[in-house]
């Protein structure tokens, strides 16, 4: 599926702004609200705060005669989680997951040059054995505990509501459907670049893909659907972290002398491969420097925020990071974009965390490949992406986990096999071994001695660290990437010595620990947790927000940031 686009060939009509809203089951005339899409519900009012749905978003459009004879899509960016499409009165499209696209062919529904009635009903309520994950059983809860507010079974706000852009797509009947791009064959040592395009339509075998991109044409005629497109450049640029040059590309579906449809993109020549110790970009070994983060902001929520996207990136640039991993959930495509133009390195996450015991069964597992493959199908041609992510601390222990994570290391590598495939674990320790990480390959886990256990006994919880990393490392003999580690600092707490909550604690916290990570020759780098504050459930142990962010919510400066400025930049 392509990402909704503008261009020559195709035209968009935005469906953001001011949509009314109200509780599904609600007649009441005086129920009805205003609502920003995108954005979540939660803090555009002080009584949706922990709304689960079901909520009835509406908004009309009209669409002209001249548009009659177009192919006509709803393109979705993203609802939290569940919902139903009508248009006038009809169902004509469901959606079981959030954060991810999804489209409706609406060209034999749309009614021309009268109003057009869209009503969204989405639903977010926490279900054990789905997702998103809660109200599982205290015995059975790995993170938190039970009588949380919400009882999710995961540290943020279980934010609700059609959280991105919302767009219609008009174009000609036939069109580009998919495409695929491969610069896995390159050579950076050569500096040629080989780059494999293959591209979907619905034109069947009458028709011509063109691929223009450095000034130079390429044509290839269409079978059952689909061209292979093969270009080889000599003295290539190749995207990376100092120069991420990109290649605009046109690609044009054409029929003798008309062009029937046209997509854009831009792409990067890069070449990912991994070993025992290192992962490579263009054969030169990386060290990742950077943060697990959240898409969240105060009064937004969830949702795209343009503001907010140059904000972070710049915040990033500025402390001299590299990546970032999308915990947990993939954004919006926009920091994708974003982190292609800037070179920023992405392990994008699938909208798994909080998995337990529950979720190891047919259904879930079916819904989990469903979505690897949608998060992939988006996201393939990103060269900012280097790492899939399939779940975030997950019941890896549980006997039944094994082979539920066997089938999504699977699905992931048969997706894509020029990436290497990871989910990120809070287990494997003596006493409780993970069943799953053996399959996937690089180690990625998440730590927090000195903060959840050897609670301010920082020598202490050194030593564990060490021992630790020593120990995974001899069981699976691949990298490890510390996914998360750090300690919650309340902004203006201070305190000497360091004790916990204060900003001096969490400085040397995080110093000790890279400190660590950096001594090994088998550790990727370090993904700090986390970038950011953010708003998560009620709970003892979570004053309002979880300030572990090096910045504040607002993103402000914590001592740790200029730290870590001095020693990464």
């Amino acid at each position: 599926m392509l990402r909704a686009q503008e261009n020559k060939k195709r035209a968009l009509i935005s469906l953001s702004g001011i949509w009314e809203i109200k509780k599904d089951k609600s007649t009441e005339e005086e129920d009805i609200r205003p609502i920003a899409v995108p954005g979540s519900w939660n803090e555009q009012y002080q009584d949706f705060l922990y709304e689960e749905g079901k909520m009835r978003y509406k908004k009309t459009f009209h669409l002209s005669k001249d548009f009659e004879e177009k192919a006509i899509r709803l393109y979705f960016e993203a609802v939290n989680t569940r919902s139903e499409i009508y248009l006038n009165g009809e169902k004509v499209g469901e959606n079981e997951v959030g954060y991810l696209p999804f489209e409706i062919d609406i060209t034999d529904k749309v009614k021309f040059e009268e109003e057009n009635i869209l009503e969204v009903l989405v639903e977010n309520e926490l279900r054990t054995d789905s997702f998103p994950a809660g109200n599982t059983p205290q015995e059975d809860l790995l993170v938190g505990t039970a009588d949380r507010r919400p009882s999710t079974n995961f540290d943020f706000l279980n934010y609700g509501g059609i959280i991105r852009p919302v767009t219609i797509e008009i174009t000609n009947k036939e069109k580009i459907t998919d495409i695929m791009v491969d610069t896995s064959l390159s050579s950076p040592k050569e500096k040629r670049g080989i780059i494999n395009f293959e591209i979907l339509t619905n034109a069947n075998n009458n028709g011509t893909i063109e691929v223009v991109i450095a000034g130079e044409k390429h044509q290839k005629d269409i079978e059952n659907g689909k061209a292979d497109v093969k270009v080889e450049l000599e003295n290539a640029k190749f995207w990376n972290l100092e120069n991420p040059y990109l290649y605009d590309v046109e690609i044009n579906l054409k029929r003798k002398d008309q062009t029937l449809d046209s997509y854009k993109m831009k792409i990067g020549i890069r070449k990912i491969r991994w070993d025992s110790k290192n992962l490579y970009l263009n054969d030169e070994p990386l060290k990742l420097k950077g943060f697990g983060k959240h898409e969240e902001f105060p009064v937004l929520g969830q949702g795209t925020f343009y503001p907010l996207i140059v904000k972070d990136y710049n915040l990033l640039k500025w402390i001299g990071a590299n990546s970032f991993r999308t915990s947990h959930y993939p954004y919006t495509e926009d920091w994708l974009d974003l982190a292609d133009q800037l070179g920023i390195l992405v392990i994008d996450e699938a909208p798994h965390v909080g998995i337990t015991r529950y979720h190891y069964n047919d259904e879930t597992t079916k819904l989990c490949v469903k979505n690897i493959k949608r998060m992939i199908d988006r996201d393939k041609n990103h060269p900012s992406v280097i790492m899939w992510s399939v779940a975030n601390e997950p019941e890896s222990t549980h006997p039944k986990s094994e082979e539920f994570f066997k089938q999504l290391y699977e699905t992931a590598k048969k997706s894509d096999k020029t990436r290497p495939v990871t989910f990120v674990s809070c287990m494997d320790m003596p006493g409780r071994e993970d069943v799953s990480l053996k399959y996937f390959d690089i180690i990625c886990i998440n730590r927090y001695f000195g903060w959840y256990v050897f609670q301010g006994r920082l020598d202490e919880a050194i030593s564990a660290l060490n021992e630790n990393l020593e120990y995974v490392y001899k069981k699976y003999n691949k990298p490890i990437l510390l996914t998360e580690f750090g300690a919650d600092a309340i902004p203006g707490y201070h305190y000497d010595p360091p004790i916990m909550f204060s900003e001096e604690y969490q400085k040397e916290l995080i110093k000790r620990y890279i400190e660590v990570i950096e001594s090994k020759d088998y550790t990727l780098g370090e993904h700090i947790w986390a970038f950011a504050d953010f708003k998560t459930q009620e709970e003892v142990k979570r004053p309002i927000l979880n300030h572990k962010g090096v910045f504040t919510r607002d993103r402000q400066p914590k001592i740790v940031a200029h730290y870590l400025r001095d020693i990464w930049k």
